[in-house]
């Protein structure tokens, strides 16, 4: 009996052969779904990561609010110095006062 006209040899490189392209065609696929995944993943990254960046935007104009309220807050909350003002028409131009120099 020849080898390669027997039954089971033609069936064991059937199966054989099914196994390796079944395995080929797996691996194909299995490449393409991590592709698309990976793909996703950069999405993502990238969306969170303007998002990020638009957040750290929006900190960054709140501590400024924040510090002008800071400062308002300090003007209005520190003790003011008292100013007294008189008036001009109280003192003469002259060295000496209206009244002249008193004598006894």
């Amino acid at each position: 009996m020849d080898f390669l006209t027997d039954d089971n040899f033609v069936t064991i490189v059937s199966v054989v052969g099914s196994a390796v392209g079944l395995f080929l065609a797996l691996r194909a696929d299995l490449g393409k779904r991590i592709d698309r995944v990976e793909a996703r993943i950069d999405r993502v990254e990238d969306r969170a990561r303007a998002d990020h960046q638009g957040l750290v935007g929006e900190i960054s104009e709140l501590k400024t609010a924040v510090s002008v309220l800071d400062a308002k807050l300090d003007e209005r909350s520190a003790p003011q110095r008292l100013a007294v003002q008189e008036l001009p028409a109280d003192y003469s131009a002259g060295d000496e006062p209206e009244g002249g120099p008193e004598t006894p």
